[in-house]
C-alpha cells in the first residue's frame, strides 16, 4: 500500500481522468489534444512526486527530519523522471533496489513511466504528439502500478 499522500493523489487523478474521459468523447480533435496533454502532465508529475515522497519517507524512517528534508530537496532537482533517472537516484540509496524492481515490474509499466516522461517533455515544449487520451490513461494506470511496486521495494509497503 503506497503512502496515503500518493493514494490521495492517485484518487484525485482518477477522478480528473474520468471527468476528462466524459468530455473528450464529445470534443473536437484540438480539444481532445488539450485533455490528453493535461493528463500527460498530471501523470508525469504524479510519478515525480511519488518518487520524491517515497524516498523522503525512507529518509525520515531511516534517518531524521534533516535527512528527510535533504532527500526531498535533492531528489526534487531530478525532474522529468523516466526509469533511467529513477534508477540513478535509487542507486544513490541502495544499489539493490533497481534490480529488485526490474524483476517485479512488467515491460508495460516501465514503458508507461518512460512514455509519460517523453510525452511530458513534448507537451512542455509545445509539440503535438498525437497520442490519444485512451493511450495516456493506460500509461497513467501502468505508472500507478510501477509506483506501488517501487514503494513496496523501498519502504516495504
Amino acid at each position: 500500500m503506497p503512502l496515503p499522500r500518493i493514494t490521495f493523489e492517485e484518487q484525485r487523478l482518477d477522478k480528473l481522468s474520468a471527468d476528462l474521459r466524459l468530455a473528450v468523447d464529445d470534443a473536437d480533435l484540438n480539444l481532445q489534444h488539450v485533455f490528453s496533454s493535461h493528463l500527460v502532465l498530471a501523470s508525469a508529475g504524479h510519478v515525480e512526486n511519488s518518487v520524491i515522497q517515497i524516498l523522503s519517507e525512507y529518509g525520515r524512517v531511516n534517518g531524521n527530519p534533516v535527512i528527510k528534508r535533504f532527500v526531498e530537496k535533492t531528489v526534487a532537482r531530478n525532474n522529468s523522471l523516466n526509469c533511467e533517472k529513477i534508477k540513478l537516484v535509487s542507486d544513490q540509496f541502495h544499489p539493490e533496489w533497481w534490480p529488485q524492481l526490474e524483476v517485479a515490474i512488467a515491460a508495460s509499466e516501465k514503458e508507461a513511466v518512460d512514455s509519460l516522461k517523453t510525452l511530458r517533455d513534448q507537451v512542455a515544449h509545445g509539440k503535438r504528439n498525437g497520442t490519444g487520451f485512451t493511450v495516456v490513461k493506460g500509461y497513467f494506470d501502468n505508472a500507478k502500478v510501477f509506483i506501488r511496486k517501487y514503494s513496496l521495494i523501498v519502504l516495504g509497503h
